[in-house]
Order: structure tokens, then C-alpha cells, then sequence
């Protein structure tokens, strides 16, 4: 058997983690730095080399047999020699921290996850492990305290579970009723999220997003989510805010020309169109997961239900993204939360850089008596970013060592959590960024993918290996908040 790289450029990992699909799917060893063809030493099953993640094909005697990831791809490919990871429905809505769907792809088939088994994502995001265990009939369970996120994810699922006809004949009633419309107004009547969403958009926008949000929900239903997401991903773009601030903050550049209804019309046209062509070669998927809007930490087991065959996530980076500015306007727009309520989610989070009221004198006395009992590695790193204040650090920089030491503590909780869950010899994934900060005047690198392996074996796993993943060089307005180093954390859990 000999296979085929897809044509586009791998970072090292990529090419590593392919080697370790060939050994898990097909038993056989393969050199990772292989830039041709890589002819295998023995001949392997056909569908097991169909399911290979970055493989584009592979030769097996006389015929060439492309794999589903291929056929993925090459329908949602924005140029043959990028890599696509906007594929069947990843590309709903964006969301900032998203990680990528091959690297789940991979570890999904390197865990040895098969049709009917069950994975748990306790940072679900917007869904990408999820949407992948489906593309593999596998069922994804994913828990986040963002309620924007679960709403995200569950849509797509629900995508991927509904014939794309159904949604064609949907956007063909809805775009005959946009275009009926005549006079975009509504009664705005006067409440908290109106007077939000006013505050963000001019009066002509927000008729408009007021009206698509109605005439949405009385065409589509109980799939009205799916659309409704696609029209949340360009709330942003119409509204009063910097459009490319991670921030909450007032846009200088002027609206977009093109209507509103145009544009969300041609994104709709575009997702099924991505839908469709999954479906094409996975079939609607039957088997999917779920999404619920809940802290990992404070689950149940009622909430589980299930023990789980592995686990995959890319949990929040401590301090590295203010997560709910980017949402806000559809959090409100969707009512999934009240606007006075934003501050406290923010500050909710794990790895939140927010301390709401008294909180921040509760968490340095926290801090001071290691109430979390965290291990003493990373009680003494917090400590020495707290000597490590000067006077001339500002209000935030003052919280970096308490706001890092309830990250550790959340996480080791999380940790207890999912270890709890796993069945037996079971393994859990985790994509890590490492980030830093300046106290003092001195910039401090905090490795926290290390301490995080440091937790994981404080609460009882076994960890087999940090494997370093390069990032893409990212460049213009992001670029000095990039996250510039990840880490491939593999844990698994003992099977005695």
C-alpha cells in the first residue's frame, strides 16, 4: 500500500501524528519526515486507511482510494494548497480559541474511537470534537458554562442530522419572505436587551436584525438555530463595534455597504452548500452528541449518564482570551443572557482575566492558604508572581497571581471530574497554549501546559507524553496576542 500527503504544506506535529495514525489504524510503523509518497511495508485494510486524517489517498494494488478526510476537505477548500478546516458545518459560526479539527480528527483515530463509542469534551467550545466524533458516528458529549458556545454547537449537530433538502427548502421559503418585505421595521419595545442591542446598533440595523431574527424563527422552526447562527456570525460586522477588537470597543471603520439580507442570504447558500457535500460522503448523521450548558466542575452524574471511552479538548488558556467580549452582542441578540448578567459569566470562566466586587480579596486569601490545596510546584509559582508585583503595575496585573491560581484550581478540579468519568485504560487529550505576562517591568513566561501535567498527576493520571505543536505565524491585528506555542498533553487512566 502507498500513501499520498495531501498537497498542502505540514507543520512537523502534523506529520508525527500521522505516523501515529498509521500505527494505530493500520499496525504499522511509518518514518514521520517522509516528504513523497510513503510506500508501507505491508498491505493494510482498505476502510481502516480510509478514516487517516493527513492522507489525501492512498494506492491499494491497482486502484487509488481517496480518504473521507480528503473528500472533506477538497468540498470546502478555500485554495488546493491550504489546508481546510472550514469543512462540512466547522465553518457555522467563528469562535475565537477554536482548535483545529484535524488534530481531533487524528487523536479521535490514534485513541482507537470507534462508531457507537462516546467521548466527553468538558471545554466544548462551539463544538469541534463533537462535530468530528459525528463524522465518525461516534457521540460526542460536551459541557460548557458559556450558553452562546452550546447554542453553537448544537446547532451544527443538528445540522449534520438533518437532510440538506430540508434546509434548502427552507432558505428558499425564508428568502422569498426577505424578499417580500418591503418596510424593515418592528415595535422595539422597551427592555434591557433592546436598549443593549441599541446601544450597539443604529436604529435602521437593529430593525433588521430584529426582523431576519422573526421571520427565522416563523420559517424554520425547530431548526430555526442553525440559522439563526449563521446570522449571528455577522452581528459583529453590522454592528458599532470593532469588528476586529477581541474587545468590546467602538469601531472607527465604517459599516458594510451590502444589505444585511443579501449577505446573510449567500452565508446560508454557503453552509448548506458545505453540508451537502458532507453528506454527500458521510450520509446524514443519525449518531450525534450533545452539547449542555453546564461547569464541568459542578456536573452530575445524571448529566453524564455515561462512562466515556475517551476524552479530547482544548481547555481554556489561562488569562489569554476574553472570550464573552467576542460574543456579547449574540448572547443578547439570541437571549441566552441578560445583559446585565455578561459581567459575572465573564468573570465565571475558568481562565477568566475579570474579578467581580469582593472577589479579588476572597482569591488572595485563597492564594495564601492554598485553599484548593493545588501542588506545591504551582502554589510556589503563583507566590513568586505575587513578590514579583511592582508598583508600577496597574489594577490588572495586580490579579495575575490570584486569577492563575484559581486557573490551577479550577483545572485540577476539572481533572478529578473527567478522571471520574473515563472507563478504564481510557485516554484524554488536551491541546494547551502556553502564554505570559509582565510584572515588575520583566516579562515571565508561564509554562502552563508543564503545570498542568504537574496537576493531572496530583489528581491521579498517568501521563504518557507533551508533544510540542507549532502554530501558524499569524500577522496584522491579532498578531501580539497570538498564541505562539501549544502542547499535546496525553493522559490516560490507569487500567488497574
Amino acid at each position: 500500500m502507498q500513501l499520498t500527503w495531501h498537497s498542502y504544506r505540514y507543520l512537523p506535529y502534523e506529520r508525527e501524528l500521522a505516523s501515529r495514525e498509521v500505527l494505530a489504524l493500520l499496525n504499522i510503523s511509518m518514518k514521520s519526515e517522509t516528504d513523497g509518497p510513503v510506500l508501507l511495508s505491508e498491505c493494510a485494510a482498505t476502510e481502516p486507511a480510509k478514516r487517516l486524517t493527513y492522507f489525501s489517498g492512498f494506492l491499494h494494488g491497482l486502484d487509488y482510494v481517496e480518504t473521507v478526510q480528503h473528500q472533506l476537505e477538497t468540498a470546502a477548500r478555500s485554495g488546493k494548497n491550504r489546508q481546510a478546516t472550514r469543512y462540512s458545518v466547522h465553518g457555522l459560526h467563528e469562535y475565537k480559541g477554536k482548535f483545529n479539527p484535524q488534530v481531533v480528527r487524528a487523536l479521535l483515530n490514534i485513541f482507537g474511537v470507534r462508531a457507537g463509542a462516546s467521548v466527553l469534551d468538558p471545554f466544548c467550545g462551539s463544538g469541534t470534537t463533537l462535530v468530528e466524533c459525528a463524522h465518525l458516528g461516534a457521540r460526542g458529549y460536551g459541557f460548557d458554562i458559556n450558553p452562546f458556545a452550546v447554542y453553537v454547537a448544537n446547532a451544527k449537530l443538528q445540522a449534520l442530522a438533518c437532510p440538506s433538502a430540508e434546509l434548502w427548502s427552507i432558505l428558499a421559503r425564508l428568502t422569498k419572505r426577505l424578499n417580500q418585505t418591503k418596510k424593515w421595521d418592528i415595535k422595539i419595545p422597551d427592555s434591557a436587551r433592546e436598549r443593549y442591542l441599541a446601544s450597539w446598533f443604529t436604529p435602521p440595523l437593529l430593525q433588521q436584525i430584529e426582523v431576519l431574527r422573526e421571520k427565522i424563527q416563523d420559517t424554520a422552526g425547530s431548526l430555526a438555530p442553525i440559522f439563526l447562527t449563521i446570522a449571528s456570525n455577522l452581528l459583529r460586522d453590522y454592528s458599532l463595534q470593532d469588528p476586529n477588537d477581541l474587545r468590546i470597543r467602538r469601531r472607527e471603520s465604517p459599516l458594510p455597504e451590502t444589505a444585511l439580507k443579501t449577505v446573510f442570504l449567500s452565508a446560508c447558500d454557503n453552509a448548506i452548500q458545505k453540508l451537502e457535500a458532507a453528506q454527500a460522503v458521510l450520509g446524514v448523521r443519525s449518531t450525534v452528541g450533545l452539547a449542555k450548558n453546564c461547569d464541568i466542575n459542578n456536573a452530575s452524574r445524571r448529566d453524564f449518564g455515561r462512562e466515556f471511552d475517551a476524552a479530547i479538548t482544548s481547555p481554556p488558556y489561562a488569562m489569554a482570551l476574553p472570550y464573552i467580549d467576542t460574543q456579547r452582542l449574540s448572547l443578547v441578540w439570541l437571549e441566552l443572557l441578560p445583559p446585565d448578567q455578561i459581567g459575572q459569566l465573564e468573570a465565571d470562566l475558568i481562565g477568566s482575566r475579570e474579578v467581580r466586587g469582593t472577589g479579588r480579596k476572597a482569591l488572595h486569601q485563597e492564594l495564601m492558604t492554598n485553599a484548593s490545596d493545588i501542588p506545591a510546584e504551582e502554589l510556589e509559582f503563583c507566590l513568586q508572581l505575587q513578590r514579583a508585583l511592582g508598583e508600577s503595575d496597574g489594577f490588572r496585573r495586580e490579579a495575575v497571581p490570584t486569577l492563575l491560581y484559581r486557573y490551577f484550581a479550577a483545572m485540577q478540579a476539572s481533572f478529578r471530574t473527567v478522571l471520574g468519568t473515563l472507563k478504564r485504560g481510557g485516554r484524554y487529550g488536551l491541546i494547551v497554549g502556553h502564554n505570559h505576562t509582565v510584572l515588575g517591568g520583566v516579562k515571565r513566561d508561564i509554562n502552563t501546559p508543564a503545570h498542568l501535567v504537574s496537576i493531572a498527576q496530583r489528581v491521579g493520571w498517568k501521563v504518557d507524553e507533551a508533544v510540542p505543536l507549532q502554530t501558524y505565524q499569524r500577522y496584522g491585528y491579532h498578531a501580539s496576542n497570538a498564541v505562539r506555542a501549544e502542547t499535546l498533553i496525553l493522559l490516560s487512566k490507569h487500567s488497574s
